[in-house]
């Protein structure tokens, strides 16, 4: 099993408003000793700097950080502090220039330096995550108290957060918090768990993925050529690939994403047949989006009469059955995980 661990918290602004862009901040805030507490800056435009002033206020010493130029997507870390053990409380300010203007926000939080097990840590595996259902399953590192998790999804909207107690449940065990599903696609999700002596790291999981509406390409029989005819139905097709993804790296700049088309046939004819044709038709709709000039990854799959929308007899003609899927996301689909091929 792979597994994932997220480290991060999100810098919290001064009466409580949110930061918002250029720039999205993760601290990492509990570190081993001789370490320093760092703030990650992924830049959501391009920015001419990025300064830090901060104050630690045990003694009142100033430290002061600062990177850029950063373009949109680009990752810097800002470390703070002169690596001194023990738990410590920051006050100051973050200075961000950028093409839209400058922007100034009050930062404060707590780190711990030298913290006990290596500090917090939160592990996850895509298996463990059901969005349809609305439950996340996670491990933690060390004794925690509390998990709060926030759904986004892909228009920005987020939902109230879910809590639950974390007390009795044993480090490395699977926890699982769930939420009420919502008929939009989930963009990302933000674990924030707490232990009782303070220290917090914040999970982002992005599994953002749209299934595309469409209008079916339809083939002559046994032929994976697309015929001029079908063309405006790609065409819808491509747009509504575009938008989709246009809309998502509104709320997550830098998205990166592929898409999948998968082929699928009804049970008339053989099933090796079957399978071989379906898999030249999407193949053949995977290009047709590249040479439109679609700038994303293509992948495809033919699944012949694996998958059917409709379940049938064997050597029924069913329309329903022999279709395409165009799926858009961060991650190949679950239903034909390891089958997808990149377009060459």
């Amino acid at each position: 099993m792979r597994r994932v661990a997220w480290i991060g918290l999100l810098v919290a602004c001064a009466a409580g408003r949110a930061w918002a862009a250029p720039v999205e901040l993760q601290l990492t805030n509990a570190v081993p000793a001789g370490k320093k507490p760092f703030v990650t800056v992924t830049a959501s435009e391009a920015v001419a700097s990025v300064q830090l002033d901060i104050e630690r206020l045990e003694d009142h010493k100033a430290f002061h950080a600062k990177a850029g130029p950063l373009k949109a997507g680009d990752k810097a870390e800002l470390a703070i502090g002169d690596g001194k053990a023990g738990r410590a409380h920051w006050k100051g300010k973050l200075l961000v220039r950028a093409a839209s203007g400058e922007s100034s926000s009050e930062v404060t939080f707590e780190s711990t330096t030298g913290a006990p097990g290596g500090g917090l840590k939160i592990g996850y595996d895509r298996a463990h995550l059901d969005l349809e259902r609305g439950r996340l399953q996670f491990t933690v590192s060390r004794p925690a108290a509390t998990a709060q998790l926030v759904v986004v999804t892909d228009d920005g909207e987020a939902q109230a957060g879910v809590v639950r107690a974390l007390a009795g449940e044993k480090p490395g065990a699977w926890i699982a918090i769930d939420w009420k599903p919502t008929s939009k696609p989930v963009l990302r999700l933000e674990l924030t768990v707490k232990t009782a002596d303070g220290d917090a790291v914040i999970a982002r999981l992005v599994p953002w993925s749209v299934a595309i509406p469409h209008e079916e390409v339809v083939f002559a029989s046994g032929e994976s050529a697309i015929q001029p005819t079908e063309e405006k139905k790609l065409d819808a097709s491509y747009q509504k690939i575009v938008d989709a993804v246009d809309k998502a790296r509104k709320h997550e700049p830098g998205l990166e994403v592929k898409v999948y088309v998968a082929g699928h046939t009804d049970t008339v004819g053989g099933a090796d047949d079957n399978r071989k044709l379906s898999q030249a038709r999407a193949r053949a709709i995977a290009k047709w989006f590249h040479d439109r000039g679609l700038p994303l990854p293509l992948y495809f799959a033919g699944f012949g009469e694996d998958q059917l929308k409709v379940k049938t007899a064997d050597n029924v003609d069913e329309a329903r059955n022999r279709r395409a899927d165009y799926v858009v996301g961060v991650e190949e689909p679950q239903s034909g995980r390891g089958r997808f091929q990149p377009l060459r």
